[in-house]
Parts: C-alpha cells; structure tokens; sequence
C-alpha cells in the first residue's frame, strides 16, 4: 500500500497541477446586470466570504479567476473557459439573498475544486456516468459552508454591519435539510438506497431529489471530518480504465494522500463498494 502511495499519489497531483505559488483565494470578479438591489461590490463580498471558507481546502485553486454572471436559469459552471482562462459560473439570485448566493455559489465552486472538467477525459462512449456522486458531494459541500459562514459571519463579516445576518445561513440550511424529500428512511442503509437507484442516477445526474436525499445523509460523516472537505480535490483527477462504480471510487481513493484515505474509505463503505 505504501508503494501504491508513492506511485499514484504524485502521478495525482501532476494531473492536478497543484502550485505551491497561490494566493489565499480566487481572484472572482461578478459582472453587472440581473442582481437586482444587490450591487456587484457586496455579491463579491459574500462569494470571496464563500471562497474563504472553501478554498483554503484546496490551495491549489487559489490562483484561479472566476467571472460571476447572472442567469435566471439556474445555476451552473461551464465547461467553456474565458479567453483568458477564467472558469465561468451562472447564478440564479437576486437581491440581498446572501444565504442563497453562498449556497448556489459554493455549489458551483465545488465542482471547480472536484476537477468537473476531467470528469469525462478519455470516457469510452456509453460508459457509465458517475456525476450523480459529484453533485451530490457538491450538495453536501453547500450545506457544510452554509454552516459554517454562520459562524464566520459572527465575528469576521466582509462588511461592517453584516454580523446580525449570520445566523440566517444557519436557519437556511435547516430549511433546506427539513425538506421531507431530504429525509432518507432510518431502515434503508445508503448501498440498498444506491443500488435501488443506481440505474436513474447513472442515466440523469440530476436528480435533485435523489441528490439531496443523499447529500442529507453524507452530511454528518463531513461534519464529523471537517478536513474530510479537502478530499473533493481529488475527485475526477485519473479516470479509472473500468467504468464501474466501484471502479471510480477505489481511483478516487487512490489519488488522495494518506490523510485523506481513511475518510475516503469511510464513505466509499457506506456505499457498500469496500
């Protein structure tokens, strides 16, 4: 196992192209137009608020830049960088919504930081798609940061006058875990929910409903491993020469350094693929 480490890990990390040069954080810039009373200087504000707490999981995206536009059709990365090399996210919020701009926003940023645009490198046609599990995780990374700017917010808000707004990212999570389609059934285990709904998932990675019912139940495993976050980074870095489910997840656990592996191992046996 240990010369599985020194072998794969650095070939993981060449295929990441982490710097030991970075900044603390993104350089995100959010373009005019679609924010409603919410002025471009405060939603960069709230989304540098969101990188803070994000970011310092993964260093190695702190040189990125990132154009923030508006779209009222929902939210979303492209795959299609600038021509200058900036990743572009869509946002569906308006207003002084700030609890929603960090959940859409660090939703987005998850799957810059997991590798999206690796995800289907060198994929055969008609394989199987696993980006259900990424947009799970991503759910899962939006609620851990909600939660956490609740208590960031308390005493470090990016604006003066904004600490009073802090507990509101705790009660939107609440809001969104209450959801009785996010409550998974205590009798059903995660691998007889997975295997029920492999199928769909594998044919749309989308659906929400499924999405969040899993990111609810993954939820206290992240909480309970705060640096667990920082395993997302190596998520989609060596796509695996089988197409099973299992298959993407051991590559996954063979891309993370040795602090993370246990974590990895955890979550990929309450999917019952050990």
């Amino acid at each position: 196992m240990r010369l599985l480490v020194r072998l794969v890990f650095p070939v993981c990390l060449a295929l990441l192209g982490l710097s030991i040069e970075a900044r603390a954080r993104p350089l995100i810039q959010v373009q005019a137009g679609g924010w409603g009373a919410a002025s471009t200087q405060d939603i960069e504000a709230v989304l540098n608020s969101v990188a803070d707490v994000v970011i310092a999981h993964f260093p190695g995206h702190a040189s990125s830049r990132i154009l923030v536009g508006y779209s009222n059709a929902g939210p979303r990365v492209l795959q299609q960088k600038t021509s200058d090399g900036a990743y572009q996210v869509l946002l569906d919020v308006s207003d002084a919504r700030w609890d929603q701009f960090a959940y859409q926003f660090s939703h987005e940023l998850c799957h810059i930081v997991s590798n999206f645009e690796q995800r289907d490198v060198g994929a055969e046609p008609g394989s199987r798609s696993h980006q259900w599990f990424e947009e799970t995780l991503c759910e899962v990374l939006s609620l851990v940061t909600l939660n956490r700017l609740s208590l960031s917010w308390q005493n470090s808000p990016p604006r003066a006058g904004w600490a009073d707004y802090a507990p509101a990212f705790h009660r939107y999570a609440e809001r969104l875990l209450a959801d009785e389609h996010r409550r998974m059934p205590t009798q059903v285990s995660m691998a007889s929910w997975y295997r029920e709904n492999q199928q769909a998932l594998q044919i749309d990675p989308y659906l929400r409903r499924k999405n969040e019912a899993a990111a609810a139940a993954l939820l206290r495993l992240f909480e309970s491993n705060p640096d667990g976050v920082s395993s997302l980074g190596y998520l989609n870095v060596a796509r695996p020469a089988q197409s099973s489910f299992a298959a993407y997840l051991a590559s996954w656990y063979d891309c993370c350094p040795e602090s993370q592996r246990a974590f990895v191992q955890q979550l990929i046996a309450i999917f019952g693929e050990a």
